[in-house]
């Protein structure tokens, strides 16, 4: 869900120079660069030119200030409880023809490095905790930026990939952005309801309103098989309706509505001072504009299950080295997220569903 945010900004915000002011000044921008121990060169914007294959992070936080704020002790950037409720991960091909979005599910056991916090101290590594849990840990002191970084270092270290930038997106707000959209349509095979969740959705094609799309983005309890897995697979679906619904609408020639649109994703996400610049995000989204719909694949990352939990399965490697290697994953996976079958083929170092060193 989180990751339209991300595709409508990248495909608009060439378009939005009209309001730059307004819009520029939105964005709330953390430099994690501290957090991450990157020097200076960090903050060049080398890496977001076409030859460089980008990642990421895009982490949906359930409470942060405002509505979604539930004990009123929120302060303006800070997120109250630090709790990450959703993580993808955007890869954006170096030849700009793609865009490959993969969920981490938040039980996943990892290993979460020592991560740094405001006041320079450290916190202690963990082995086999729960992924989601790092962005509590670096968050502990209420700082987004601090959060997001020890999400990044855990990420690079399960992954071996190098985080480019980071976008965390507040629940409460996204339904603010769906609206401003007039809505988005799915249809639905059968009922749907989940009390905890404030979701109740009747079978049959509809259009959600940002207070339903937020309901069934969160929704988890009575619903399918209850997990945390399924919900990512709804998630995904959220995704590709909403980008489907901004991009296939002439915003263009309704610039009022364009506005109402990019200032609802502005006001809605915290991002590393590289995604957090107008110019930047405009030159980005001007690197991908020919890239649509189609052109996204997304998939859940391949897990075993351990007890309660899950464990990235083996197959995980070979989507880290994939993306590490920026194979497009359509000749690795299926669209369920299963490994394509190997094919041999005349030159026996390159053959489907694996990655030529």
């Amino acid at each position: 869900m989180v990751s339209a945010l991300l595709a409508i900004i990248l495909f608009l915000a060439s378009t939005i120079y009209f309001a730059y002011t307004r819009l520029d000044g939105n964005i709330q921008t953390q430099d994690i660069n501290f957090y991450l121990d990157r020097g200076e060169e960090a903050d060049e914007i080398e890496p977001y030119k076409p030859g460089d294959d980008i990642n990421i992070l895009i982490l949906g936080s359930d409470v942060r200030e405002g509505e979604a704020d539930i004990d009123g002790a929120g302060q303006a950037g800070q997120v109250v409880g630090m709790r990450s409720d959703t993580t993808m991960l955007a890869h954006i091909s170096a030849d700009r023809s793609r865009v490959e979005i993969v969920s981490i599910p938040r039980d996943t056991l990892v290993d979460i490095p020592s991560c740094r916090l405001p006041d320079g101290t450290w916190t202690e590594a963990r082995t086999s905790a729960i992924f989601n849990s790092a962005f509590s840990i670096g968050g502990q002191t209420g700082d987004v930026g601090a959060a997001a970084a020890c999400t990044i270092r855990t990420v690079e270290d399960l992954t071996d990939l190098y985080i480019d930038g980071f976008v965390v997106v507040d629940f409460a707000s996204f339904q603010q952005f769906v609206d401003a959209l007039g809505g988005v349509e799915m249809c639905f095979d059968e009922a749907l309801a989940d009390s905890t969740a404030g979701l109740d959705i009747v079978a049959g094609c509809q259009t959600l309103d940002g207070e339903s799309a937020l309901a069934f983005a969160r929704a988890r309890k009575g619903i399918g098989d209850g997990s945390d897995i399924g919900r990512m697979q709804r998630q995904q679906d959220l995704v590709l309706a909403i980008a489907d619904e901004a991009l296939s609408r002439n915003l263009l020639t309704d610039l009022p509505s364009l506005y109402r649109l990019v200032d609802a994703v502005s006001q809605s996400i915290v991002t590393d001072s590289e995604l957090g610049n107008i110019d930047k995000i405009a030159s980005l989204a001007n690197s991908i504009r020919s890239v649509s719909t189609e052109d996204f694949f997304l998939m859940t990352m391949p897990w075993d299950p351990a007890g309660a939990r899950v464990l990235p399965s083996p197959d995980a490697a070979i989507l880290w080295e994939s993306l590490l290697a920026d194979v497009p994953l359509t000749t690795v996976f299926d669209e369920d997220g299963n490994l394509l079958p190997v094919e041999p083929t005349a030159d026996p170092t390159t053959q489907a569903g694996t990655v030529t060193p």
